[in-house]
Order: structure tokens, then C-alpha cells, then sequence
């Protein structure tokens, strides 16, 4: 939020709270303050002091409070409840918002929105400072006078030279532009000035450009927009939160750009605000949730490959069991050999005869050296045994978090992430998930491929009234979470589960023995087509689009071609004691897919435009 953001964001909430009664405040954890106002006590100020990016806001709905309230809290209730809003007003070429309240002893609340140091400060009219929200050094303590923020080298849109602006109209990168503006003018923001340097880029002086953006954020009517690359029900597979902003007015640099969307408009800033920061908070937890997962879910595999090697060198350094009792029985057959060195050359007796060259002890006779081959071969053979054992669950340890490794990329929930945590920490792999917590905001609904929104789907497990079903009225069923039904081209049902209980419920509960079953190779959804009337073959439509799904939702998402392994339901099998989402295949067939997504692959048609 630059200082032309502010002005505006001010003449709106005086607009709305101007009269209004503040009623009570709240000091929620970490970042935020709540102000409630208005009669019914529906409208709520909130700011944040969330380092990066301060914002204030009115936002609507509940509100988490906490059992014992903050100083702050205690002592901005006392100075603040009942007074009525006179007016809010930004402080020109500042990022500093001001609301004053009425009365002979009128007390105002300081904003102060600048990154890193945001604070609010409660003045009283004396000047002096009551109360202080996250004090940050170097401002005002309780009691002392209020002082402005200290500039810095940076000078308001007005106060620039000759001198500067020719400096700046030099930059033939787009860049060193973006950079020099910021370097320059106080309390503009990299938004804002790439705005002006597109405007720029066109033939408009500099000076003139960044006047026109002047004018038009003061008069221009209001038109936010939140842009990002995809849509909103497809943010929570962002790669990074950073390519998804809010604007206040329509961005010309951004609406031409090929890779970026206007995925929403809204009437007031406020209402993108309040859309744009809980998401933005619920997207960078996404993204440390996703880090922390697969850096300590590949960490975990790497261990566990190393653990392996190691049990395998443990059972070659213990040698061949057959090997050693065949030598022990060759030197009971020839008791009276003698050792040449450390070796004993023997007929082999049971074999074509040849001579064979036996290591030895030469400090032992030949029947005590038998006698210690047949106690490493014995020590061999509980080895080997030991080591097929350790060797089989170390692979199904690696099975299952490669598995897991393949379902971060599809987790939109912190939920989601939090269950693969469990399932990591069950292999052995310990994840810190302290750092999860967002401002709860939901995604907007998922929407199936016809356009409807989803039903709610629970899982067909958490029935209270236990009964046999039939496979006539499992269609019944609703699929469960973390399972996506599409409807193909020619009208098949296609169900994908999206994580290892997913899978195994699609597999195992929803799936019927003629059903056509889908993988891709490597970690990756299970997929199934319906079958209802028990053809031998899937049709190619049907096929092809499923196959696409299968590639897309695994680790081959990001190839050009993916194969894709397929059959028939009841082909399918699972291991005894195997992993969740574990299979084997009696027999199978292989098709080359593309991996597509949804939104792509089942995209209505555009309209034509009649001439």
C-alpha cells in the first residue's frame, strides 16, 4: 500500500465509518487489531502489522478472540470505547493513516503502514502517546510526545528537481527505472511505478507519466482487481505466493501481459483487501508448508536409500552362506590337507573335480577351519534372512514417502499438508509444522467440469448406520474427500483420488471389478472410469482424457509425454501389509499421455462470434 493507495483508502473508510461509535477493540495474536463500530457492531476495522506487507481494511465477519486480552486491548477500550468517529484522513506523501475521534479531549489513532516498522499508536490530545501496538524502535514509548516518522532520502512526487527527474528519464532499463523510482519517491510502491513506467514506455515524459498517475488515483472511480496467473480455484497449486497482488485501479502493464489474469473485480478496495490478504497469508503458509515437506521428505528417502546400501554391504561383508558351508564340507572331506600360506587347494568333490583354493587360518588346523565355515555360514544365513526382511521395509518406507513426495504438489489445504506430515512421521520422518497457521480465508468452491458447483462429500465410512450396500446402489455413494469426479467427453464417469487414502478408497471401496483403472508411472493418483455396461475395452475418448488426468496428477506432471499403465478393476491387487495406495497388477496395458489439466481438459467451448 503506497501513499496514493492510502489517500484513497482514507476518503473511503471515512466515507463508511464517519459517525460511527467504536464499540470495542481487540488485540488478536501475532499481527492484527480489530475495531468494532456501528450500532450493530457489523463493521470491523482491522489492521495488520504483518512485516512485509501492513494493511488496514474493514472486513466483515467473526472473529477469533482471545481469553486475556493484551495491554493494549485493556487500555485502548478504556481511552476508545463509545467515542465516535469524526474523521480519517492519510498524512500527504506518508504511509500514515489517521482516525480521530470526537469530543474536548479528542484522542486519534495513529496507522502507521510502513513495512518492517508498522505500528499503531493511540495519541491523545497532548500529543503524547497512550498506548503503542507493536512498538518498534526508534518511535515514541508510552508517555512520550508523538514525533512523524523520520524521512529518509526519498522526497514526495512534488518535491523532485530538474536534476533527479532528467536521472531518472535516462534509465533505458525497465528496471533500473522501477529501482530509480523507488530510490526516489517517498512512499511509492513497485506496483505503482511499474504502472508509470509502462505509461512511460510509450512516449509520455516521465514527469507526465507519474502526474497522470496522480490524477487518476485521486479521481479515477474505484475498480480493484486481485490479478495472478491462475484462477482462484486453482491457487493453492501456485508455485509461489509473490505472482498473485491486489490493485486498486485497472493496471494496464499487467492486463497486456499473455501470463497474468484478472481472476476478480470488486466495487471498494476494502472488499479486495479483504479478500487478497487472508488468501495471500493462506498461500505463503502453503508454500512453507510445501517446503518443509519436501525438503524433509527427501531428506527422509535420502536416509533411507544411505540405510540401504548399508544393510546391503552388511549382507555381502557376511558372505554367501551356500559358499561357505561348501567350503567347510570340502575340508572335512580332505582333514589331512596342508596349507600352502593361507590357502588349501582341494578336489572338489562335489563337483567336476577340479582343484579349488580354500582361504584358511594357517594357525588352525584344517578341521577347526571347517568348523568356522559352517559358524559364518550359519551367521550368513540368519544374516541374509535379517537383511531380506530390513531390505523389504525399508523399500516400503521409501515407497510410501515417494508417494507422499507426489502428493505435496496437489495439497491446496494446510490440512492436507498436516495429514502428510502424520504420514511422514509415521515412516520416521519428523516435519516442524509450528510454522503452518494463516489467516483462515477459504478457496472459493471447486467448481466439477459441467460448471455445478461440487456437492459436499463425506466419506462413505463415516455413515452412522451400518448396512450392506450392493453394487447396484454404490452409484449412491458420494465419492469422499480428497476424491475429483469429471464426466468425459462422451459421458463416462472418471474418479481420481488425490492422496494415498484417496487412492485406496477409489481403488478398493468406489471401483467395480469391470471398471477400467488408470496409473502413471511412478508416484500419482489412481484414476478410474466407470464401466456400467461391462464393456471389454474403454472407449478412446474416455481413455485418452482419463490417461491425461493419471499423468497430470503425478510425478510426470511437468513432462511432455507420460505412460500410463491400465486395466481393468479387478486385475488390481494389494500387497498383504502393504502401504495405503500400494498395488500390483496381474496384467496390464500401456498408453502415451499428456498431462492435462482439469480446467484445460474439460474447458466448455468458446462461443463463436457471428459476423
Amino acid at each position: 500500500m503506497d501513499t496514493l493507495v492510502l489517500q484513497r483508502l482514507a476518503s473511503e473508510l471515512d466515507e463508511k465509518l464517519r459517525g460511527n461509535r467504536i464499540r470495542q477493540v481487540y488485540a488478536l495474536p501475532k499481527n492484527d487489531v480489530v475495531f468494532v463500530c456501528g450500532s450493530r457492531k457489523t463493521l470491523r476495522l482491522w489492521f495488520s502489522t504483518t512485516p512485509n506487507q501492513p494493511h488496514l481494511y474493514l472486513r466483515p465477519g467473526q472473529h477469533l478472540t482471545p481469553k486475556q486480552p493484551p495491554g493494549f486491548a485493556m487500555a485502548t477500550r478504556r481511552l476508545l470505547n463509545g467515542r465516535r468517529i469524526e474523521s480519517i484522513k492519510a498524512v500527504p506523501g506518508e504511509r500514515i493513516i489517521e482516525l480521530h475521534t470526537t469530543g474536548t479531549d479528542a484522542i486519534r489513532v495513529v496507522f502507521e503502514l510502513i513495512p518492517r516498522r508498522a505500528t499503531a499508536l493511540i495519541v491523545d490530545h497532548t500529543d503524547r502517546v497512550c498506548a503503542a501496538w507493536k512498538p518498534q524502535r526508534g518511535r515514541p514509548a508510552v508517555s512520550e510526545p508523538y514525533t512523524a516518522p523520520l524521512a529518509d532520502r526519498r522526497a514526495p512526487i512534488g518535491d523532485l528537481d530538474a536534476r533527479t527527474w532528467s536521472s531518472l528519464s535516462a534509465s533505458v532499463d525497465d528496471n533500473d527505472l522501477v529501482r530509480g523510482l523507488l530510490r526516489s519517491i517517498a512512499g511509492m510502491s513497485q506496483l505503482t511505478a511499474r504502472e508509470i513506467t509502462a505509461l512511460h514506455r510509450t512516449g509520455v515524459t516521465l514527469e507526465r507519466a507519474v502526474q497522470m498517475e496522480v490524477e487518476r488515483s485521486a479521481k479515477e472511480p474505484m475498480a480493484a482487481r486481485i490479478y495472478s496467473p491462475v484462477r482462484l480455484s486453482e491457487l493453492g497449486c501456485l508455485p509461489t505466493s509473490r505472482k498473485f497482488l491486489v490493485a486498486p485501479f485497472l493496471m494496464r502493464h499487467i492486463e497486456k501481459g499473455p501470463e497474468t489474469l484478472c481472476v476478480k473485480e470488486f466495487s471498494n478496495l476494502s472488499s479486495a483487501v479483504a479478500t487478497f490478504y487472508p488468501l495471500q497469508a493462506r498461500l505463503m503458509a502453503l508454500d512453507i508448508a510445501h517446503h518443509s515437506l519436501n525438503s524433509g521428505i527427501d531428506g527422509g528417502i535420502i536416509r533411507l536409500l544411505r540405510t540401504l546400501d548399508a544393510v546391503s554391504e552388511d549382507s555381502n561383508a557376511a558372505g554367501d552362506a551356500e559358499q561357505h558351508r561348501r567350503w567347510a564340507d570340502l575340508l572335512l572331506t580332505h582333514p589331512h590337507a596342508k596349507p600352502t600360506q593361507a590357502v588349501v587347494r582341494v578336489p572338489n568333490a562335489f563337483g567336476d573335480g577340479n582343484p579349488v583354493d580354500i582361504p584358511v587360518d594357517p594357525s588352525r588346523s584344517v578341521v577347526d577351519n571347517a568348523q568356522l565355515y559352517y559358524k559364518r555360514a550359519r551367521r550368513a544365513k540368519r544374516s541374509a534372512k535379517r537383511t531380506t526382511e530390513r531390505c523389504r521395509e525399508l523399500e516400503a518406507r521409501i515407497t510410501v514417502l515417494r508417494q507422499l513426495s507426489s502428493e505435496v504438489a496437489v495439497a491446496r489445504e494446510i490440512r492436507d499438508c498436516q495429514r502428510l506430515a502424520k504420514g511422514a512421521l509415521k515412516q520416521g520422518v519428523k516435519i516442524a509444522t509450528s510454522r503452518w497457521t494463516s489467516t483462515e480465508a477459504p478457496l472459493p468452491t471447486e467448481k466439477s467440469a459441467t460448471g455445478k458447483e461440487m456437492p459436499s462429500i463425506e466419506s462413505a465410512n463415516r455413515s452412522s448406520k451400518k448396512s450392506r450396500r450392493t453394487r447396484h446402489d454404490q452409484d449412491k455413494l458420494m465419492p469422499g474427500a480428497g476424491i475429483e469426479v469429471f464426466t468425459s467427453s462422451d459421458g463416462f464417469k472418471i474418479f481420481v483420488g488425490r492422496n494415498a487414502d484417496a487412492n485406496e478408497r477409489v481403488t478398493h471401496k468406489l471401483a467395480r471389478p469391470n471398471d477400467f483403472w488408470l496409473h502413471a508411472e511412478g508416484p500419482g493418483s489412481h484414476v478410474v472410469i466407470r464401466n456400467p455396461g461391462r464393456i471389454k475395452e474403454p472407449s478412446q475418448v474416455a481413455l485418452q482424457e482419463a490417461a491425461s488426468l493419471a499423468a497430470y496428477f503425478s510425478s510426470a506432471r511437468g513432462a511432455t509425454k507420460a505412460n500410463v499403465r491400465w486395466t481393468q478393476v479387478k486385475h488390481v491387487r494389494k500387497p498383504r501389509k502393504g502401504p495405503k495406495g500400494q498395488v500390483y497388477l496381474r496384467r496390464a496395458n500401456t498408453t502415451l499421455a499428456e498431462p492435462v489439466s482439469p480446467k484445460v481438459l474439460f474447458a466448455p467451448p468458446k462461443p463463436t462470434k457471428h459476423v
